[in-house]
């Protein structure tokens, strides 16, 4: 009776449970160039280069059309209502010459620090984002009626994490990260298909110590895209060639890293020393962040590969998360 008590004290314990903490960055900086002129002529001919965004034979029959009327054509106008950056040039007699530039910069900034806790063992699933609808199908009917069919998408952050406690405090973690988002902009061939997505997944396994920070995953990209329209010959003459060339530059930047941390939680007392902490470091490091500037950044500008000129309110809030992160392991 006295093995079967004991063999039923060692079975009737509390279950460890695993706090699974994660980080993911990513800071996105996107900046564009496009400068292109223009020469025409009643009796010789024109240079037009589409990727000016306004083509000269467009503008100079708006110009016919407003100095004989007063009015704007339809042309002109749908031109100009898709035209950003400025426009600028002369008609005079049988020569007409336009000059286009656009400067243009973009940044998206994502911070997610999302937590999870779990029992041993036991698969948990994260989930925030919303619900994007997808044409899948579309058909014709009788009477000409369309019917479309749509499904639904989840697009946001996405961490499935399946914990299992070794021997020394180890986890094995199997992780299925994912980070999506609807792209801003699509090309007109795909935007008839429906919306384009940005998707960053990761999945792995890793062993970690129970309260180590391990990096998951990182990614620095850098694309950057030339593309010149010019008139043959005449556009590669030095210095005077730019006035028979269309020049277009653009210059991507990603840089993504995802952190995750486990923590063995093996009583009550862990439990709540464990959700008492995380608080308490994320309500201090967000009245940091909203008061003073501190110069304990727990993550470096090097490591984001991030210069001083370009830190953003974005940047602070990551180090504001790292430094929360870090605290939050400490007793």
């Amino acid at each position: 009776m006295n093995d079967l008590e004991r063999v039923i004290a060692q079975l009737d314990i509390r279950r460890p449970q695993v706090l699974v903490e994660a980080i993911i960055a990513e800071v996105q900086d996107a900046d564009g160039l496009n400068l292109g002129i223009q020469w025409a002529n009643k009796n010789a001919g024109m240079t037009q280069f589409t990727n000016s965004g306004l083509p000269i034979s467009t503008a100079i029959a708006g110009a016919n059309q407003y100095n004989k009327d007063g009015t704007i054509s339809s042309s002109l106008a749908s031109a100009l209502g898709s035209f950003n950056g400025i426009a600028a040039g002369f008609y005079q007699g049988n020569w007409a010459m336009l000059l286009t530039a656009l400067s243009s910069s973009t940044k998206n900034d994502i911070l997610a620090t999302p937590s999870i806790v779990t029992l041993d063992n036991m698969q948990a699933t994260f989930n925030v984002g919303q619900e994007v609808p997808v044409l899948t199908g579309s058909q014709t009917t009788s009477g000409d009626n369309i019917f479309n069919t749509v499904e639904r998408k989840t697009v946001g952050i996405k961490l499935k994490v399946k914990p299992q406690i070794n021997e020394g405090d180890a986890v094995l973690l199997e992780i299925e990260q994912e980070v999506s988002s609807v792209a801003d902009s699509a090309s007109s061939t795909s935007s008839d298909l429906g919306a384009t997505f940005n998707t960053r997944t990761v999945n792995n396994a890793v062993l970690v110590g129970s309260g180590e920070t391990v990096v998951v995953g990182g990614l620095l990209d850098k694309t950057v895209t030339d593309t010149a329209d010019k008139v043959p010959l005449l556009g590669d003459i030095p210095v005077i060639g730019a006035l028979f060339r269309s020049d277009s530059k653009k210059v991507s930047k990603r840089n993504l890293m995802l952190f995750i941390r486990p923590t063995i939680i093996r009583d009550r007392d862990e439990y709540r020393q464990a959700s008492s902490g995380q608080y308490t470091a994320f309500n201090n490091a967000q009245t940091k962040q909203r008061g003073k500037e501190s110069s304990e950044a727990s993550l470096s500008n090097d490591l984001l590969h991030i210069y001083p000129q370009q830190e953003t309110q974005a940047f602070r809030q990551v180090s504001a998360a790292i430094d929360a992160f870090n605290l939050g392991g400490r007793p």
